[in-house]
């Protein structure tokens, strides 16, 4: 897996948001790339990697349209079983870009948004700061922790909360990324453990987990529940 070597800041106007990664994710700051992967902090934060670059705002296309039609996420409501007014504790376990996560917490659930990537958290943190001030999104904002580890690893107590949510990253099924995010990402973040079956022998008391429509599924429990869309399915386990 590729990680972010450095903190690259030009402008003064985002020296303080630099100091705060840089404190908080051990990473240098410079003024020109001396590595081949680093975040370079700007309006619109890029991560780079071999010389291309994604960049994630919450806020733009493609992931407006996600944003703008929340309410109509009808499986991922049923998914973690949403009733309006009775907010659940989420713990996304594979946060890749926080777009699941944010869409939880515009649905008013309260989201630890965990990835084991600092340039991923990073790239999450700042679409968070770069999000238009209005109570809209500041309420999702403060829904939302963002915690740097390792999730087969986390030391949280899983029971204690309502949701454990696993989406194994950067599939195709994922339509709120483009193709050249996708490619960037597949090339980024050299994925081979699938944390499902990891979670499935901890416990829990409802795990949910998005599938493509056609996975076949390698799971050493039966889940409870399938709740099929077009192009992906949620598998629940009760």
């Amino acid at each position: 897996m590729a990680d972010i070597k450095e903190i690259i800041c030009n402008e003064k106007s985002f020296i303080r948001e630099a100091e705060y990664y840089s404190n908080k994710y051990q990473i240098p700051i410079n003024s020109t790339p001396l590595e081949n992967c680093y975040i370079e902090l700007s309006l619109e934060n890029s991560l780079v990697f071999n010389e291309k670059r994604i960049s994630n705002l919450f806020h733009k296309e493609p992931f407006l349209r996600r944003v703008k039609n929340y309410q109509r996420e009808i499986m991922l409501k049923k998914a973690i079983s949403y009733q309006a007014g009775k907010p659940k504790s989420i713990l996304d376990t594979t946060a890749g870009l926080g777009r699941d996560g944010l869409i939880f917490a515009l649905l008013g659930q309260g989201v630890t948004m965990v990835e084991e990537n600092k340039g991923m958290c990073i790239l999450i943190e700042s679409a968070l700061k770069r999000l238009p001030e209005t109570s809209y999104f500041n309420d999702a904002k403060n829904r939302i922790t963002v915690i740097n580890d390792d999730s087969s690893k986390l030391k949280l107590n899983r029971e204690d909360f309502d949701i454990i949510y696993l989406d194994p990253m950067f599939s195709t099924h994922n339509k709120s990324m483009s193709s050249k995010e996708l490619t960037f990402l597949k090339t980024y973040i050299d994925q081979r453990q699938d944390l499902v079956n990891i979670f499935l022998k901890k416990r829990y008391k409802r795990l949910v987990v998005k599938r493509e429509k056609n996975f076949k599924s390698d799971s050493i429990k039966k889940e409870n529940i399938i709740y099929e869309g077009k192009s992906i399915n949620f598998h629940v386990f009760i």
